[in-house]
């Protein structure tokens, strides 16, 4: 687990929330037409990595990037290895370095 998690207990009205959009976006994952990355731990035990697949499967733009780290966890930046977060910095720096016309050299 990753040692900066929250560890406190959701409240009630969190959830009741986080149903609430989670079933407004799972109805709508077709209408997604924008350029997106979905990066995600496979050993995350927040959210389940096959909800990001469902999302890069369902949505319509054809400019859409999947990336699931094996081993990580739910947090990629924070709690993972330097070397993994500094895996996930360069693959989200070269997406939108590819997208902007910037240099796609990572120096």
């Amino acid at each position: 687990m990753n040692p900066l998690r929250y560890r406190g207990k959701p409240r009630l009205g969190t959830v009741v929330e986080l149903l609430r959009v989670t079933d407004f976006l799972n109805q709508r994952l077709s209408d997604v037409n924008l350029p997106f990355i979905v990066l995600h731990g496979s050993a995350d035990a927040v959210t389940d990595p096959d909800v990001s697949r469902e999302l890069y499967r369902e949505a319509r733009t054809l400019d859409k990037t999947i990336k699931v780290y094996d081993g990580m966890m739910h947090s990629l930046l924070f709690g993972e290895t330097d070397e993994n977060v500094e895996i996930v910095r360069n693959d989200v720096l070269s997406w939108l370095l590819a997208r902007s016309g910037g240099e796609t050299r990572l120096q």
